[in-house]
């Protein structure tokens, strides 16, 4: 009978021994410190530097498949915001009996952020008032030039007593400049003046280079004044003598060619615009301002109550002008339409030759101070701040003076 010393697993005495016998002769040889015959144990280690790795991601849609359910309610999910990372690599080993290969896992991490919320839009600002305007700064006297037609005294029937002054605005550096000669104004620039001598005509005086031109070859051609440009003058003319009826308005040029012919009148002034003439005259019994175009057309009536001597504002827009308020001129201001007539002087004296300075803050008048004393005075175009700037010499026949102003 043979007997089995492993019965349980049905294993042979040989077998037994040989096992035992095997795993003492490998200890035998690890003891005695092996031979070059032992393999050797190699350990790969995988390296690599990842690189920034951009990653967009794209909805795709995977349709689920019907279980029969219905799907579960939804519920909210932040919104992800993404922040590319890279994990350092990880070794895997390749297929059986295979040598271990490096494989780089590049990973986006999903972070639950609170959804986006709409940036406001900047609230748009109030809107700002507009600040009133303010007038513009009151220039001072000193700023604008003068000329004005002087009297020496005696006869008045001598012309060849009156003589053209210049002086500045506040009165000051007042000084004869032309004798004879009588109603002077300005150019548009200031720099030309041109004046009535007696019994010759009209003339033209440069204040820069002191030439001095006969114009307007006359007995009677009186009260020139300028275009806006320069190139042209309008007069009056008396046909016969002074004290005719017939008084005509011319225009010609400044070299005195191409004189024309324009309605009956007296003391033309030409608006700032050059668009309009103002002239005094009648037309049957109603007398006072009246405009028309350079080529004489357009006549139309400004103002009904005999009034005259005007003046244009700077603008164009008003006319200021003298009538006789109970038997004493005083001093008045309209619009071009004729509408906003108003009284801007009240005295018992004689208040004329109202004049413009040329940025219309100030008008300057001749005036008798309620018969003290003739003087050049200046007042705001609403007749306030009344100043008196100098006492000069008026003939009696003050209507054949003229005022004219220009800057200094």
């Amino acid at each position: 009978m043979r007997i089995q010393l492993f019965p349980r697993r049905g294993l042979t005495w040989r077998t037994a021994i040989a096992v035992p016998l095997m795993a003492f002769l490998l200890l035998l040889v690890a003891a005695c410190g092996g031979t070059d015959t032992t393999p050797e144990v190699v350990i790969v280690t995988a390296t690599h530097t990842p690189e920034p790795v951009v990653v967009v991601i794209t909805a795709t849609f995977t349709p689920t498949p019907d279980t029969g359910e219905p799907p579960p309610e939804p519920s909210p999910t932040p919104v992800p915001s993404l922040t590319p990372t890279s994990e350092e690599p990880s070794e895997s080993v390749g297929p059986a009996g295979g040598d271990p290969t490096a494989t780089l896992r590049s990973t986006t991490e999903v972070t639950a952020t609170s959804p986006p919320t709409e940036t406001p839009k900047p609230e748009e600002p109030a809107a700002t008032p507009t600040p009133k305007p303010t007038s513009a700064p009151q220039a001072s006297l000193s700023s604008y030039r003068v000329v004005y037609s002087n009297f020496d005294g005696g006869d008045q029937s001598d012309e060849f007593k009156y003589s053209v002054w210049m002086m500045r605005g506040d009165g000051q550096q007042a000084g004869e400049l032309l004798r004879p000669a009588i109603e002077p104004s300005f150019s548009a620039n200031g720099n030309k003046i041109a004046y009535y001598r007696p019994f010759t005509g009209i003339w033209v005086y440069n204040l820069s280079t002191k030439a001095n031109d006969h114009v307007v070859i006359s007995d009677y051609a009186e009260f020139g004044g300028f275009s806006p440009d320069g190139q042209k003058l309008v007069f009056h003319e008396w046909v016969g003598n002074w004290w005719s009826a017939d008084v005509n308005l011319y225009t010609v040029n400044v070299d005195g060619s191409g004189r024309a012919k324009l309605p009956q009148g007296i003391r033309p002034a030409w608006s700032p615009k050059g668009g309009l003439i103002t002239f005094d005259t009648c037309r049957g019994t109603s007398c006072g301002i009246f405009v028309v175009q350079p080529d004489g057309q357009g006549l139309r009536q400004v103002t009904s109550d005999g009034g005259g001597k005007a003046s244009w504002s700077p603008n164009g827009k008003r006319i200021v002008y003298s009538a006789d308020v109970a038997g004493d001129p005083e001093i008045f201001i309209v619009n071009l339409d004729g509408s906003g007539r108003k009284q801007l002087t009240d005295n018992t004296g004689n208040d004329t030759l109202p004049v413009f300075s040329p940025d219309g803050q100030y008008i300057y008048f001749l005036s008798d101070q309620n018969g003290t004393a003739w003087a050049i005075r200046a007042m705001k175009p609403d007749g306030t701040g009344v100043k008196t700037v100098r006492q000069v010499g008026v003939p009696p026949r003050w209507q054949f003076s003229r005022l004219w102003v220009t800057w200094w």
